[in-house]
């Protein structure tokens, strides 16, 4: 998956520097050179036009069924709507818009856009996930009653194997990976919700032994999850 990045405000630079950090190819488009600069040389495709110009658009292939377009352009109601109408009209697949506000949500609603998001509800999820589940280092829904969460490491569980701890038999948890080393803080970040994160071991076996600073990477049901953190008093 290739993703095009319209509009490098703060919001629109970390989405690019995530991106790009997790392996995937992004270009990033603005009309401030002053935005693009900063990541012109850790994005691989930075740009700088005029989105509002149909004919910059057409350079782009956006219409690739591989390409996925994110409009972050967020107090420039007037922009945003003229790109996104153009964005349709060049018949983009897959398209994520962003609005300020209930009124220009509606109105992207009327041109056809499904998958309109707001800044503030996404932080806003974050921390109140960070909130209610005390214990969890973070929390990602995947659907009304399953997560994926960050825990800390049980103190009984050093020096064990995963084989010997029964977390799936036992707690109904599947371990995806385990964060181990020192945290590493996401360069260019503007996200005030985020924390430096440690990098990922390989998927684990049955012989991965525990670290004292390791963090679990689980999936489950929210009901066990909680209940996993509330025994060990995590």
């Amino acid at each position: 998956m290739n993703f095009v990045i319209i509009g490098i405000g703060q919001f629109g630079r970390a989405l690019a520097l995530y991106l790009t950090d997790l392996g995937f190819e992004v270009t990033a488009l603005d009309i401030r050179e002053t935005n693009i600069t900063p990541i012109k040389d850790i994005v691989a495709n930075p740009l700088v036009g005029d989105a509002t110009d149909i004919r910059v658009l057409r350079q782009l292939n956006l219409t690739d069924k591989n390409t996925c377009v994110i409009v972050t352009i967020g107090e420039q109601y007037e922009r945003n709507i003229l790109v996104t109408a153009q964005l349709k009209e060049l018949g983009v697949q897959r398209m994520f818009v962003r609005s300020v506000n209930d009124l220009q949500a509606r109105v992207l609603k009327l041109i056809g856009i499904n998958d309109v998001f707001r800044v503030e509800e996404v932080a806003a999820k974050q921390l109140c996930s960070r909130l209610v589940n005390d214990g969890m280092v973070s929390v990602r829904k995947i659907d009304s009653t399953h997560s994926l969460a960050e825990v800390k490491l049980p103190a009984e569980w050093v020096g064990k194997k995963l084989a010997e701890v029964g977390l799936r038999q036992e707690y109904r948890l599947n371990l995806l990976t385990v964060r181990r080393g020192m945290p590493v803080e996401q360069q260019g970040s503007d996200d005030v919700l985020a924390e430096p994160e440690s990098p990922v071991i390989d998927t684990p076996d049955g012989n991965l032994e525990f670290l004292a600073c390791d963090i679990l990477v689980l999936f489950g049901k929210d009901s066990d999850l909680k209940d996993f953190v509330d025994k060990y008093n995590l």
